[in-house]
């Protein structure tokens, strides 16, 4: 949507308001990171959306523990995180909630579980956990050879597949490159792990924002011209590389096929492409479910 599109899109959406509701936000921030800083690219969204016309408008930040550097592994499983959240914002009566990145299926989880307490979801974009995406984790890390390729001082199933806390502790405590990527395949590898925990079937509003590798120069870029991914995806050339994509595409269309069919009224699925994401999206959709 183009700049003078949206402020005028806004200032509509703003008089149509009225300027009568309250509401909560609360944001579940990105969980494979080292800090609780906001991230550049959500401050002005943040700062748009509290300028919104809504009465008594406020914004919540939840941060995971494990974005604290300060957890153990039953801290990554939905149920428990779900249950911080509710605690964490016991004090709210309900809220909508915008989850980004990895924090979705979290969001997804708590949205089904913890019904009464949330207006609604949006999921930007959602990413995408299935069996078929945890058996190919496993084919790439382990199978493959990709965790030895580019994570040199720790074992794939030591430090991953079979981690123990006291291990976790090890790569908590490590702040060397490898230590921090180590970490995140921890973090990745047990939420691919519970794919089969995010709900399918919705009962709050529920605004999916299905990302596609489309974009063919950052599809070269980040898989066949990085050789350490290359080599773990076997991927041998450009056309490798945009095939291997392609395929991705299909099945997540695949996948947001069968929500469609399983949920009738709750749920909306909207498309980006990798490398173009607009933020203002969020802002939009804000508008949309409170009018």
């Amino acid at each position: 949507m183009e700049n003078k599109y949206k402020a005028k899109y806004l200032e509509l959406s703003n008089k149509q308001m009225g300027g009568t509701k309250a509401l909560d936000i609360v944001i579940l921030h990105h969980p494979i990171t080292k800090n609780t800083k906001i991230p550049k690219d959500m401050k002005p969204i943040i700062k748009k959306l509290s300028k919104l016309n809504i009465t008594n408008i406020k914004i919540h930040n939840y941060w995971f523990k494990f974005a604290q550097n300060n957890f153990e592994l039953d801290d990554l499983l939905f149920e428990n995180v779900a249950k911080d959240i509710n605690k964490t914002f016991s004090h709210l009566k309900s809220f909508l909630i915008i989850a980004l990145e990895h924090a979705c299926p979290f969001g997804l989880y708590f949205s089904y579980h913890y019904s009464s307490k949330c207006k609604g979801i949006i999921c930007y974009p959602f990413r995408y956990y299935s069996k078929g995406s945890y058996e190919r984790r496993i084919w790439k890390l382990k199978t493959n050879n990709g965790y030895a390729k580019i994570i040199k001082k720790y074992d794939v199933d030591k430090y991953m597949i079979k981690i123990n806390n006291d291990r976790l502790q090890t790569l908590i405590n490590d702040n060397s490159d490898e230590g921090i990527q180590a970490l995140w395949y921890v973090i990745d590898f047990y939420m691919q792990k519970q794919y089969d925990k995010i709900p399918t079937k919705f009962k709050i509003p529920t605004i999916i924002y299905t990302r596609l590798d489309l974009d063919v120069k950052s599809i070269i870029e980040h898989n066949y011209d990085r050789t350490d991914i290359a080599n773990m995806k076997k991927i041998f050339s450009e056309n490798d590389a945009m095939q291997q994509s392609m395929m991705w595409n299909f099945d997540r269309i695949k996948y947001d096929d069968m929500l469609k069919t399983k949920n009738k009224k709750h749920l909306k699925i909207k498309y980006i492409i990798s490398g173009w994401e607009d933020n203002m999206d969020i802002i939009n959709e804000v508008i949309l479910l409170n009018y």
